[in-house]
């Protein structure tokens, strides 16, 4: 997918005070890049050794990682990495083995005088054009930083318009976020912010602390071996990936779905940094002292005033300590006076309870139909994707009779594999779901085996392009065994590899995922590349943006044999009796009752489409009659603060709906025939 570069550096967030429960990773040393390297390698899908194709690769990718945007260095400063010969190549992987990476060390110091000349380019640019910068507007802007892909600048007047240009952006861009009126009241702060967060990212090239203080000498060694193994992993494929410790736990998290914390949620108010929420039963919570709105000032005796948000936040999860001391202001509100105070917390386990599953209902006829929507594919203490989507099908069924069932797998990028096995095993009795294959040729086998179902009726898997990973296995599983139909995009994302990481085992003292392998479905298909196709194509937000792994550096599609009829080929002797007897009776038969009616499903939702205003209004991009002559609404629609609904919440979700509606009317049709 897309990424904005320098509005996630600058507006970044996250759920404040945590700690990644495992080792924390130990300072590198350059010394250490073969090791890991050697591990990753060992695993990977495709490429065993070092080579000079990677080496090229990862020389190209250390140069994007510091200027994505194109905004720090000069197309003649870059030329003599562009096209490196086979005898330099040659020459890198001999360096290599000796470790010795004076290519990456000869890049560094080019970027360091990028930087000490974009920091000048931005002093003129800030003293000359102040007041023009805070006259722009929306329609001004030309939103530079989505140009992540153009050359590189052919001179420093090129150079100096481009950070104009990303200025101008972020200027824009806080407008939207804080309003006009508090912009134009904190010229000098906005341009502070702006300095400070990319200072943040140039001093990890530069080796300089905060206040422009040199680093110790195994620091500097430390962030110069992670850029360079970001780099390397990097250019095996777009899905192997080393992360820093920080990254580590964001992914910790999304996985897991708990952590060691506070609880504490913040958010960057531009000059401050404020309190939005609290997680229940997380210590902040039930310390009874905070409340919503309070401002902090100081973490452990520090203070965070002119600190950007995402420092505050590595501040309050990195640290080993098992108690964070905090200071806060509370503002003056009517009676009460301001208030500062200091709270001391905890840090204890915490489970995630947003961004797992969602359930709400429709009434039709003499019952319901139900939608739950998955985020993600998680596993922790107690906490499961299967299980919360068992749950929501309970809850479902008490609030009426359950007719019908959607399963939104809409922007779920995926997860742990046993989980979508478990998460389609809640709609088959027994079966393959899954079958991985490594660069060895071995394939493994992941089968539900419990013979239960949690729910028979008719079924839609709502998907869009990012519907990404282990969400793919689930819709492509049960399309194939044809006891759902898939809806919405044309096809999904397309990720049909398999990556294992060291990020949840707790012994590791350094994280990556690594590409090890492809998965197929029963039928014998991969979504790699292709996706998995919809039955009845529904479009929506991202139907026409190029994503998928169509357009990354990945493994091609293929097919391996169908699995429907299980041989148990991969059991162990020991234990093939018990499939036998308890497995193979009741292993789920293909079944065609949906598929035979998809000709007439189809036909009926284009008709929908075709003679629904509001989706065609979408489907061009229009607001819908009416939105388009309220210029306030239509700015805040255009500022990111009221969303387009043209009618609907949620026209994708409609149409899956009427879809569901279809499937039981004329199932019922069927069956009385």
């Amino acid at each position: 997918m897309k990424t904005n570069w320098l509005t996630t550096l600058i507006f970044a967030g996250m759920i404040g005070g945590v700690t990644l429960n495992a080792h924390e990773q130990d300072l590198l040393k350059s010394s250490d890049v073969d090791r890991i390297m050697n591990q990753i390698l060992s695993q990977h899908v495709e490429k065993r050794v070092m080579s000079g194709k990677i080496l090229q690769s990862a020389v190209a990718i250390f140069i994007n990682q510091f200027d994505p945007l194109r905004i720090y260095l000069l197309e003649s400063e870059i030329a003599p990495y562009a096209h490196l010969t086979d005898a330099q190549l040659n020459q890198y992987v001999e360096q290599y083995q000796r470790n010795d990476f004076t290519v990456f060390k000869q890049l560094n110091q080019l970027f360091q005088k990028a930087i000490e000349r974009s920091r000048k380019l931005r002093k003129e640019i800030e003293t000359h054009d102040k007041e023009a910068l805070f006259h722009l507007d929306n329609a001004t802007s030309n939103g530079s930083d989505a140009k992540a892909e153009r050359p590189f600048a052919r001179d420093e007047n090129e150079l100096k318009k481009r950070i104009l240009e990303s200025l101008e952006s972020f200027i824009v861009s806080y407008k939207q976020r804080y309003g006009e009126l508090s912009t134009a009241q904190k010229k000098e702060f906005v341009l502070h912010s702006y300095d400070t967060r990319l200072n943040e990212f140039e001093n990890q090239y530069l080796y300089q602390g905060d206040k422009g203080n040199v680093l110790p000498a195994a620091e500097q060694e430390n962030l110069f071996t992670i850029h360079v193994l970001k780099a390397l992993a990097s250019s095996l494929d777009s899905h192997t990936t080393f992360y820093q410790s920080n990254e580590a736990y964001d992914m910790r998290v999304r996985l897991q779905k708990e952590f060691q914390g506070i609880g504490l949620v913040l958010r960057d108010k531009g000059d401050k940094i404020e309190v939005a929420r609290m997680l229940e039963s997380g210590p902040a919570a039930k310390s009874g002292l905070i409340q919503p709105g309070d401002i902090l000032l100081e973490v452990d005796g520090t203070s965070i005033l002119d600190y950007p948000f995402d420092r505050v936040m590595k501040m309050l999860h990195g640290s080993k300590q098992a108690q964070v001391k905090l200071l806060f202001k509370r503002q003056a509100k009517g009676e009460q006076p301001e208030n500062i105070f200091t709270v001391r917390l905890t840090r204890e386990e915490i489970i995630l309870n947003n961004d797992r599953v969602d359930a709400s209902f429709e009434t039709f006829g003499n019952g319901i139909i139900g939608k739950i929507t998955l985020h993600s594919f998680y596993q922790g203490d107690g906490v499961s994707s299967e299980k919360d989507v068992r749950d929501a099908i309970q809850s479902l069924e008490k609030k009426g009779n359950l007719r019908g069932l959607i399963l939104d797998l809409r922007d779920n990028s995926g997860g742990f594999l046993s989980q979508a096995v478990k998460v389609a095993g809640l709609f088959i009795t027994n079966g393959v779901i899954v079958i991985s294959k490594y660069s060895s040729g071995d394939e493994r086998f992941y089968r539900d085996v419990d013979g239960k179902i949690a729910y028979d009726g008719p079924l839609v898997v709502l998907t869009s392009k990012a519907t990404a990973s282990a969400a793919e296995i689930v819709a492509q599983a049960l399309q194939d065994y044809g006891v759902a139909l898939v809806v919405g995009d044309e096809h999904t994302y397309g990720k049909g590899t398999i990556q294992t990481q060291t990020v949840t085992d707790n012994q590791s003292t350094s994280y990556f995922k690594v590409t090890v392998g492809k998965y197929y479905t029963v039928s014998g298909k991969t979504p790699q590349k292709q996706g998995v196709k919809a039955d009845i194509v529904a479009p929506g937000r991202w139907s026409k943006e190029d994503i998928g792994e169509a357009y990354a550096d990945s493994p091609d599609s293929d097919t391996i044999p169908e699995a429907y009829d299980d041989n148990l080929s991969d059991v162990a002797p020991d234990v093939k009796a018990w499939y036998l007897k308890y497995y193979i009776p009741s292993i789920q038969h293909r079944t065609n009752v949906w598929r035979e009616l998809v000709p007439t499903l189809s036909k009926n939702s284009e008709y929908r489409m075709a003679h629904n205003k509001n989706y065609q209004l979408f489907l061009k991009g229009k607001l819908p009659e009416g939105e388009a002559q309220d210029q306030d609404e239509e700015s805040e629609w255009l500022s990111g603060k009221k969303a387009k609904t043209f009618g609907v919440d949620d026209l994708q979700m409609q149409e899956a709906v009427n879809v569901v509606k279809d499937m039981i009317l004329l199932h019922t049709l069927e069956k009385r025939k």
